[in-house]
This record gives C-alpha cells, structure tokens and sequence, in this order.
C-alpha cells in the first residue's frame, strides 16, 4: 500500500464533504478547481469563525441569574455584628490611670484630657472633625510606643458594656459569645466575627465561630426569623463615664457585616441612648456562588477575585482575603502609612508599617482624610473628570466571585416597661438584630460563553461547511497515522538497501 492509495482512498470515502470530486479521473479540470477552490474558501471560513467562538470564549463577559429565590437560611451564615461604643475611653479609668497622678498640676491634667479625648476620636472617615479640637489646645506628646497599650488599657470592656446577651432567645454571658475586634472606629466588640480577636486563654464552648476539625473557622447560623429569633444586647449608655466636657449623644456605632470580613465603619447605624427606645435592624440574606466555569479564567485578570479565605485565623488585615471591605481597609491602611509615616492605635504594628500615630501625626491624618475616601479609578473610565477627583489611593480591590451579602433595614419601637424596672434602665441601648425572613435568596455566577458552547459552535461551523464530525477528525487523524508507518516503512527499506553488503 503506498502513500497515494492511502489518501485516495480517503478522499473517496471520507466524510468531509467534496474531497472525491477533486481526484476523480474523469472530472473536468475546471470543475476540479472549482472543488479545491470552494474547499480552500470553506477551510479559511472554519479558520475565522473557530478563532472568533475562541476569542468570545477567552474573553466571555459574566451572568448572574436567581438559582433559589427561596434558598434555605440554614445554608448561610448568621452575619457578624460589631458594636463600638461612642466613648473610646471609660473616664473613670483615665482618672485612674492616668490624671489623678498630676493633682497639683493642673496645667500638665489639662493638656493629658486634651491628648486622650483627641486621640479618642481618630476614627475614619472623620479625622478632619479633629481639626477644630487642635485649635489652640495645649497637648501631651505621649510616647508612640505607649499609646495602643494606654488607649486599650482605657477603652470600654465588655462588661463596662453589655448588661444583657441574648441569642435565639437564650441568654448567655456576653464575654461568652463577644470578641475583641480591631476596626477603623476604634476598639469594639463583635458577635459571630471571623476577624475578632482569638485568645486560647479565655476561649468558652459558646463563642462564635467555632473551629472546625481542619481548622477552618465557622460561624453561626439561624433558620428563625423575626423577632428575639437572632441576636438581643442590652447595653449600657455610659453616660457617667463619658468626659465631663464630652457633650456628644451617648450611643453605639452598628455595624452588620460579612462574618470572614472587617467591619466598614463607614456604613454603620449610629444608635443613641434614647428613653425606651427599642432598636430593630432587619436582615435580608443573598448568596452569589461562583459556577464551576469560571475556575478557566486568570486569577489576575478576571472581574472577580475566585480566592476564598479559609484560614484559622483571619484577625490579621494582612490575610489573603477576596472580602472588599477588608482589601479597602487594608489599602487606607497603607496609604496612611505611605503619606504619614504611622499606623493608627487601634491596629496592630506589622513589619514595615512603622510606628504608631501620635498627637503630632494627627494634622498629616487631617490632610489625608479625602484621600482615604476615594479609590483610584481607571483613566479612561467616563464621568470622572481630574477636577472631580483631587485626592485617590490606588486600591485594586476587585470584588469576590462568591460571596454573602446582607441588606439591613433600621427600625424602632417603644419597650413596655416592667413592674418594679429601675428608672435608671430606661435609658439603656436596646439592640435587636434579626432575619426579615425564613428564606434568602440564592444566585449563580457564569461565564455567559461556556465550553459546551465552545464545542458546540466548533462542531456547528464545520459540520456547516465541510460536513466535518468529531469522527471525521479521528478518521483524518487515522489517515495520518497509517500513511507515516507507511513513509517510514519506505525509509527503512532505502536505508536497508543502500547499507546491504552485497
């Protein structure tokens, strides 16, 4: 069998179509160019239009479409709730610590009250409020290596706090089911957080989220809805212990949020002490889930981050995370550094992010306080002109492929009092946060052109213009095959020939 009969006998009998008019004997020349023509101008069509279904398929925009309108709550995680009192030092503390030891020194109290209530209200995005507190105030350098250790050791415990926990109707001991939590508020307390603090030292059986048999934490769930169904605090307003020149409201910043993400404290519920005064925060629950055909795409170049953290402990901001909120804080973070030179009190010092922010820090804190508001965007995006935009940080936080949200609604109502309540109770913070629903609402994110569409579109264009198949294909891939054992058949026979000794 030679070579020529192999494919012959191919174009005779193959299944691409026109191939065994272009050898057949007693085809006329014209027609036969015709054939190759019209095969040639079929293959380029096959070629443009593979490339083109590649390229929409490399470059495939994303959809997201309702998997479950009705997707069970005991399949998403309760959300993380973090309190912050308005008053980050107990003023009975203070004098303790720190201004009863000047009695004789009036001048030398003055200035330290002036420094500790200063260094109180660093907080974003409100650092510019600072300004009017420096004017002509007379202050205390106090040593960068002292304050996070000082403004802690004053900051409300959660006993000066809470007075009452209550979850699913159930009361527990508050220290039982809060954690220490760092945020850009200050130092604050959070229920069901992944980020709060972890100390093995006075861990109990009851606070969330657990760790789970490999390590991973887990928060808790819920699959009650309305009210005392989820999360109940009463806490106290403080009012005592506030500075006696301290006239703000006495209350709480509110923040629900993602569990395995830091709370954004630009989008909490600012909650004062009112006279009876329940308040209510309603939680919708929605789920995105990342399909399976997006794990095709580059990790650096997709809308959306696919990482999902899964670490024992994610109190760090430096931990991989695919939270926003927590790539935000992180970016404000570093920001501060890089225009000031200090990290402030209230996170911890990592390598290469200096020295803690102090009293002289506070106007560089002012200067950048827009800056720390407005992420960069790219250049040739419409609709923001140079002038509109003076200050950015360039941040790159791309949202996550899969990830929970929580939309919550604030309300209140007036508590009934009960027989025999003290009077000084009716000033206290009640706090409510509960689901809206028995059900959450699921969606799923896909690539709008998957590879079943990719196969399809292949096999479409050249089964169109060649009547080509995936057999054919195996076939051709055959006549391949037989025709170099063939060829090199011939090549051992010719060497066998020349090398014979006779």
């Amino acid at each position: 069998m030679t070579l020529k009969s192999i494919w012959v006998d191919y174009c005779e009998n193959g299944s691409i179509h026109g191939l065994r008019h272009v050898i057949q004997k007693d085809e006329k020349p014209l027609n036969r160019f015709m054939w190759i023509l019209l095969l040639i101008v079929a293959s380029i069509a096959i070629v443009v239009l593979v490339s083109a279904s590649w390229e929409k398929y490399s470059y495939s925009s994303m959809e997201i479409a309702v998997d479950d309108p009705r997707y069970p709550l005991t399949k998403i995680d309760f959300p993380a709730v973090t309190i912050c009192p308005i008053s980050k030092i107990i003023y009975s503390k203070a004098l303790k610590l720190v201004l009863n030891k000047h009695p004789s020194d009036s001048d030398l109290r003055t200035r330290w009250t002036n420094s500790l209530m200063i260094l109180a209200r660093i907080q974003f995005p409100h650092n510019t409020n600072l300004y009017y507190m420096l004017q002509n105030a007379s202050l205390v350098n106090i040593p960068l290596d002292d304050i996070s250790d000082i403004m802690l050791k004053l900051a409300p415990s959660i006993d000066d706090i809470f007075i009452k926990c209550f979850w699913r109707g159930v009361t527990y001991k508050c220290k039982d089911i809060l954690r220490f939590q760092r945020t850009e508020e200050g130092f604050c307390y959070s229920f069901n957080s992944q980020t709060a603090e972890r100390s093995t030292s006075n861990e109990s059986n009851f606070n969330p989220p657990f760790v789970g048999s490999d390590g991973v934490l887990i928060p808790l769930r819920n699959n009650a809805a309305g009210k005392e169904t989820g999360l109940k605090l009463i806490m106290s307003n403080m009012s005592h212990e506030f500075f006696p020149t301290d006239n703000r409201r006495r209350g709480f910043y509110v923040m629900v949020h993602p569990p395995d993400g830091f709370p954004d404290v630009a989008t909490a519920y600012k909650i004062h002490a009112v006279r009876d005064r329940i308040t209510l925060i309603s939680v919708s629950a929605a789920q995105v889930e990342a399909d399976e055909s997006l794990d095709r795409l580059d990790s650096w170049n997709s809308q959306c981050y696919l990482y999902k953290a899964k670490a024992k402990n994610l109190s760090s901001l430096l931990h991989k995370s695919s939270n926003e909120d927590t790539c935000f804080i992180k970016c404000r973070m570093r920001a501060i550094y890089k225009a000031c030179n200090c990290t402030q009190y209230f996170f911890k010092l990592f390598k290469g992010l200096g020295s803690h922010c102090g009293i002289e820090h506070i106007p560089c804190l002012i200067a950048n306080d827009i800056l720390q508001r407005n992420p960069k965007t790219t250049e040739d995006e419409p609709g923001f002109p140079e002038w509109s935009v003076p200050f950015s940080m360039n941040c790159s936080c791309r949202p996550p492929c899969s990830f929970i949200t929580y939309t919550t609604e604030l309300r209140y109502e007036i508590r009934q009092l009960i027989n025999e309540e003290p009077s000084s109770s009716r000033y206290n913070v009640f706090l409510e946060v509960n689901y809206r629903e028995l059900y959450a609402t699921s969606y799923r994110r896909s690539m709008r052109y998957t590879t079943q569409d990719l196969l399809v579109s292949f096999g479409g264009v050249a089964s169109l213009f060649l009547g080509c198949s995936l057999v054919s294909i195996v076939e051709i891939l055959y006549v391949i095959y037989k025709s170099a054992l063939v060829f090199a058949k011939k090549l051992y026979n010719n060497y066998q020939l020349n090398n014979d000794p006779a």
